[in-house]
């Protein structure tokens, strides 16, 4: 009896692969993935446009990285080992470089935005944290603003414009809230340079020393009453508001 002939084995996968053309690239490292290449040119093109608002960002950048790396250095020559210092200051100098850009971009950013129409909820929409935000809750013909921010410190109404137009639509929306908010505190913050007005730039800073009192239980079912209540919202007034502000700090 004539005897049967084995069937030619399967070639392995990589194999296949290999003689197809088909096989898989080696894993590309960090620095190659494209959400490291995009972030690397993001952050050059930040760079790029703060640079032609403040000429002095490269100098400033310079300053913070020499200055602490040129003490470091002389601690470690009197007081030693040199070797175990340099690496200490070079990592603390590019610490300080990028607090002083990261500063500098959200400086100029803010001095961008001042002035125009819904730059308050711009910062607000940045800001990490729970901030239930209600863009345009007011407006009036000269482009005046009020917005309304519920979070664990209560209810934020934030006005925006130029003379007594914020501070009597402010008026009008405290009184509104209070008759649906209860209890709850009422935070009414004028944007501004003069008397008793919070400048832009210290917004976040101000919104996050509020003293937290609701629970977020509580948070949540006051956003929703207040949403019911008042209804729906005006739209913010178009204007030029820049997105490339470092985040802020959190809210717990």
């Amino acid at each position: 009896m004539a005897l049967r002939k084995k069937p030619a084995e399967a070639a392995p996968p990589q194999a296949r692969g290999a003689r197809g053309g088909n096989s898989r690239p080696a894993s590309a490292s960090p620095a190659d993935k494209p959400g490291a290449k995009a972030r690397l040119a993001q952050i050059r093109a930040v760079y790029r446009i703060t640079r032609q608002r403040d000429p002095r960002l490269p100098w400033l950048m310079l300053a913070a990285f020499v200055i602490p790396v040129a003490i470091l250095v002389l601690l470690g020559v009197f007081v030693g080992p040199l070797w175990l210092w340099a690496p200490l200051a070079v990592l603390l100098g590019l610490l300080i470089a990028l607090n002083v850009f990261s500063r500098r971009v959200q400086r100029t950013a803010y001095a961008e935005m001042e002035g125009k129409p819904g730059a308050a909820a711009g910062i607000i929409e940045r800001m990490r944290g729970d901030w239930r935000l209600t863009p345009a809750v007011g407006v009036n013909r000269n482009q005046d603003v009020v917005h309304r921010v519920v979070c664990r410190a209560g209810v934020v109404i934030i006005a925006e414009g130029r003379g007594r137009g914020p501070r009597e639509l402010l008026g009008n929306e405290v009184r509104r809230i209070r008759k649906v908010a209860g209890d709850v505190p009422i935070i009414d913050i004028v944007i501004g340079n003069g008397e008793g007005e919070v400048p832009l730039a210290r917004l976040q800073s101000t919104l996050l020393r509020q003293r937290r009192v609701l629970r977020r239980r509580q948070v949540d079912a006051l956003h929703k009453r207040l949403r019911a209540v008042t209804g729906s919202t005006l739209p913010i007034p178009k204007g030029p508001i820049p997105r490339n502000i470092p985040r802020g700090g959190r809210i717990r």
